[in-house]
């Protein structure tokens, strides 16, 4: 085999083994759609969001609810409108782990220049585990991001600056773990950071993908086609 076919063979047999495959993490009623006010009509609305999602004071306060307002949505037909400085969160069930890529997606918007202000802050964020969540330790969402013993990553996006009426994907939090994790579940934070109006999320998805390892053997090899260069 010639050299330089030798080297795509290996290349190849490099990057079909360090590649990882990302696995989806159930979010449990992520576009909002089923609740326990039951499903919406449209023009209608519902302040219970239990019971997949939790809030800072407690089930059906008001500060932040499910709504149906026709062509303003980024999956099915609901969405969560949710007032100035308010959180709600999901515990997902799942552990967290060592050596691993997280990616929060969401969807966020804009529903008019009145409801959503212009320095608009849609706050998402992965949590390790839920201890003291609600409005007795953490009075709004700033307090909660703020935590660095709580909050492994967190990100802001201004749906202010869109169209009236439409939602968009934010840009992914991606954060990734080192050799040690807290004993305690992945969670996800979806708040208001603003300084008035409101915020919108909708369709929630995570994912997590190992770090990738190269195996020693491999290794091995690369070094062993570096001296046969060598020698050529």
């Amino acid at each position: 085999m010639k050299a330089r076919n030798l080297i795509k063979v290996v290349l190849a047999w490099v990057t079909s083994a360090v590649v990882a495959h990302a696995a989806s993490i159930v979010v449990n009623d992520a576009s909002f759609e089923n609740n326990d006010g039951g499903d919406l009509a449209s023009g209608g609305w519902s302040n219970n969001l239990s019971p997949d999602w939790e809030e800072r004071d407690g089930v059906a306060n008001g500060n932040s609810f499910e709504e149906f307002i026709p062509s303003f949505s980024s999956d099915g037909t609901d969405h969560i409108g949710m007032n100035s400085g308010y959180y709600i969160w999901q515990d997902t069930g799942v552990a967290l782990q060592p050596n691993t890529i997280y990616t929060l997606t969401i969807g966020a918007g804009r529903r008019t220049s009145g409801q959503t202000s212009a320095g608009n802050s849609t706050v998402y964020a992965l949590l390790a585990g839920t201890t003291n969540l609600g409005a007795a330790s953490y009075a709004n969402t700033a307090a909660v991001i703020g935590d660095p013993s709580l909050t492994l990553a967190s990100a802001s996006f201004n749906a202010g600056s869109l169209s009236d009426l439409t939602f968009v994907d934010a840009p992914d939090l991606v954060f990734t773990t080192g050799a040690t994790v807290p004993a305690e579940n992945v969670v996800i934070l979806l708040g208001d950071n603003s300084d008035g109006a409101r915020s919108h999320f909708d369709n929630i998805r995570l994912d997590a993908t190992p770090v990738p390892e190269v195996s020693t053997s491999l290794f091995g090899l690369l070094g062993a086609l570096f001296l046969f260069r060598r020698r050529r």
